[in-house]
């Protein structure tokens, strides 16, 4: 079975018991910047330390960590009424412990894909068919700028951005990936946006300036994301 039918089923259930477990503590799901499917367990790696993991959950690393047994996964209770948690959630590809995915949302400003142009455009619509289609996506408002048509693809495909200007004001918003550093008024939207004091939009674009997460992707498959030591093995 696939990685779209087994490993996402099980990152979303896991994502819906962290869910139902944290709310059942009276309080939110944990600041999460990365999950880590494993072939007996999940991790969970935080953006901010935090120890006060629900049952189910180990915490390791002072609070980076949380981890739970996929076995416990099919018969934990989850409370289908708690919205998912990591809605921005995206797979890059392997490391030593799994499959790692990373949440989009929790970059704080601008994530920019470098490297070897093509690669990191590739990685970035399949990362926009996951974003429309993964179980935990649903809802996802998902703007391509910049890229050709894909019929895989259920969001926006817009030239540049001032076309989807309406989206952009929906309360809920969501994510916008360019398939090139944005410019000119494509540019000023794009600050606005990330100056907003509760940020709604997420931003990733193919060689972004001021970028706060960068992933360098190469030509051998492989990338480097600033964010572990070792590089990951790209299987978006």
């Amino acid at each position: 079975m696939s990685y779209q039918q087994s490993g996402a089923w099980a990152v979303d259930q896991a994502m819906r018991v962290l869910a139902t477990g944290c709310a059942a503590e009276c309080r939110p799901a944990p600041a999460a910047g990365a999950v880590v499917l494993g072939s007996e367990s999940m991790l969970v790696r935080m953006t901010t330390p935090d120890e006060a993991a629900p049952p189910g959950w180990t915490v390791a690393d002072h609070g980076r960590t949380w981890r739970t047994e996929l076995r416990r996964l099919q018969d934990a209770a989850v409370d289908d009424r708690i919205p998912d948690p990591y809605p921005l959630l995206v797979s890059l590809g392997l490391i030593d412990d799994g499959r790692l995915l990373l949440n989009l949302a929790a970059a704080g400003g601008p994530i920019s894909v470098e490297g070897e142009p093509d690669l990191a455009r590739s990685l970035i619509r399949a990362w926009s068919r996951r974003l429309t289609t993964s179980p935990w996506a649903t809802g996802n408002r998902v703007i391509r700028v910049g890229f050709p048509h894909d019929p895989d693809f259920c969001g926006w495909d817009v030239s540049r951005l001032v076309a989807a200007a309406p989206v952009l004001d929906v309360p809920e918003g969501g994510i916008v990936l360019f398939a090139a550093p944005p410019a000119g008024r494509d540019l000023y939207l794009v600050d606005r946006l990330l100056r907003e004091p509760v940020r709604r939009w997420s931003v990733v674009a193919v060689g972004a300036g001021d970028a706060t997460w960068r992933f360098t992707v190469r030509a051998d498959g492989t990338a480097e994301t600033g964010l572990l030591a070792e590089p990951v093995r790209l299987r978006p």
